[in-house]
Order: C-alpha cells, then structure tokens, then sequence
C-alpha cells in the first residue's frame, strides 16, 4: 500500500447546496498494552459509531491500537540496551510493533473507505530496513482518506522523555498534512503540542488531528479546558483531540478530557466520562474555498 501525495480535493460542480460545516470525531477509550487484536475489535466498533453519527473525520488516541502504557502505567515499552525508569516493567516491543503498511494500516483503511472517512491510525511502528538486527521504533499515527488510501505517515518529533526513552526514536519524516475537501489538517500526537504548532505555521492548518495520551498531576482539567486551548488559539486551527481513558479508577490523573478546539480557541465540545468510551462530537465550518 503506497501512500498517496498530498493533493488538493476540489469537489464536484452540482447543483447540491455545498454543506458549510462538518462533523468530526475525537474517539475517547481505553487500550491495553500489546493487545492489537483486542484493540482493534473496540476502535473498530467505536469508529464505526462515530460513522454512524454522521462525523466525516475520526482520531483515534495516542498509540492505541499497540498500547501506549498499561492502565495502571506500570508496564512500558522496553527496547534492549535502553534507559527505562524503575517504576516500569519493560515489554519489548519487538512481537508487538508492527511496519507501515502492515496489517493494522491495512485493516483501518480498509474501514475508513467501507464508511467514507477520514481515520488516524495511531500505533508502535518497527523500521528494520536499515538494519534488521537492530529495528528502530516510532511512535507513529497514519492518516487514511475515505478511498481507503494511506495519504499521511507521521511520526513523533517529540517524544514523552519519561515513558518513550526506553523505546522511541524521534520522527524522521517531518510534520504531515494533507488536503480534504473541508481543509487542511496536519498530524500531531501528545508531547508534540508544545513545539509543533510553531513547526506547522507556515502550512496554514484547517484543523490538527491530535491523538493524545496524558499523563497529569490532580488537575488535568487546567490543561485540556484551560492551558491548551490557550496554547493553539493564536494558530486560528481547530484541534480534534482524541484522549486515553481507563477501564476503571487508577492512582495517576490524565486520563479523559478528549475535546474539540475551535479556531477561535473555544473548547466546542468535550468528554463527560471519566472512565469507558466516549466519542465526542463537533460540526466545525469548513475552510473557505480558497484555503481548500
């Protein structure tokens, strides 16, 4: 599966009145650590709902399809040789991550053209091209269009230095975004928000696909409903941003919060649950026609 160019969508002439807005989706839900099939059965479902409810784009949270951490944050990714903080039991990711394409690109682009959306694949990828003996890993999201291709590969430019220097190398590939028909999005997972915004300025983002993971001190609510949207408000995007949750209580805080920013930094919409599922759901105005 090659992925696809950045190209511009234009839409058909029609006598159809143009919709001014469009529905997305920030896909709130728990995953575990090195269950892809398990993983996949619920993102499939829940995105499949968020479908259902009409939103055109879907995110889906930080590395959820592989496991980012387990739930109660004491199991980690581990690669050998790397440094890994005593609090964690280190996994190799090695039986775990998985190539781009691979069976998990294949499978989310597959639905994100049985249901005509934009979809983020967000997992732990394993380069072995340079050498096999000795694979790299990413923390990594795709994008995929409505016609089922791969159209963006992101991987992090700024991973979590407490968590991700036992296994994470930092992105290779630079931002990425791609053209919809509803505007311009660009690529982003969790730590990155503290310095990409800057790196994407110039590219004049419609929205940021944001798939999160996060890890907080007793108030995480300052940050998602306070700190961030204060943070990209002079960036005039929107962000969708798609949150971890748990299955049940833990000690540490962070999980929840999954919301959509508008681009007059205003949180438009967030999660209610603290525990469990949720997708929340926004109808944000399209870019204007000559910024599509």
């Amino acid at each position: 599966m090659a992925i696809v160019a950045t190209t511009r969508v234009v839409a058909a002439e029609s006598s159809v009145p143009v919709p001014q807005t469009v529905r997305v989706a920030a896909v709130q839900c728990s995953s575990d650590l090195g269950k892809a099939a398990e993983n996949t059965v619920q993102l499939t479902a829940l995105v499949k709902q968020a479908a259902g409810h009409g939103a055109k784009i879907v995110v889906l949270p930080e590395a959820a399809i592989t496991g980012y951490l387990s739930q109660d944050l004491k199991t980690n990714w581990h690669v050998k040789g790397r440094p890994i903080e005593p609090a964690f039991v280190g996994l190799d990711p090695a039986n775990y991550a998985e190539s781009i394409p691979g069976p998990s690109t294949k499978h989310f682009c597959d639905l994100a053209k049985q249901l005509g959306v934009y979809l983020t694949i967000p997992l732990v990828e394993v380069d072995s091209k340079t050498d096999p003996a000795r694979p790299i890993y990413y923390n990594t999201v795709c994008l995929a269009n409505p016609r089922g291709e791969l159209v963006a590969h992101y991987r992090k430019l700024t991973p979590w230095p407490y968590p991700e220097k036992s296994w994470t190398t930092p992105g290779d590939r630079g931002i990425q975004t791609y053209d919809t028909e509803y505007g311009r999005v660009g690529l982003a997972i969790c730590f990155d928000i503290h310095t990409i915004l800057e790196k994407y300025q110039d590219r004049h983002l419609w929205a940021l696909l944001y798939s999160i993971a996060w890890v907080d001190d007793e108030h995480p609510a300052e940050w998602f409903l306070e700190r961030l949207p204060e943070r990209v408000k002079p960036f005039k995007l929107h962000v969708i941003g798609a949150n971890w949750s748990v299955d049940q209580k833990q000690k540490w805080r962070g999980y929840r919060f999954s919301e959509i920013i508008s681009n007059q930094g205003t949180v438009v919409a967030t999660a209610k649950r603290l525990y469990g599922s949720e997708i929340v759901y926004a109808d944000l105005p399209i870019a204007p026609q000559d910024e599509r």
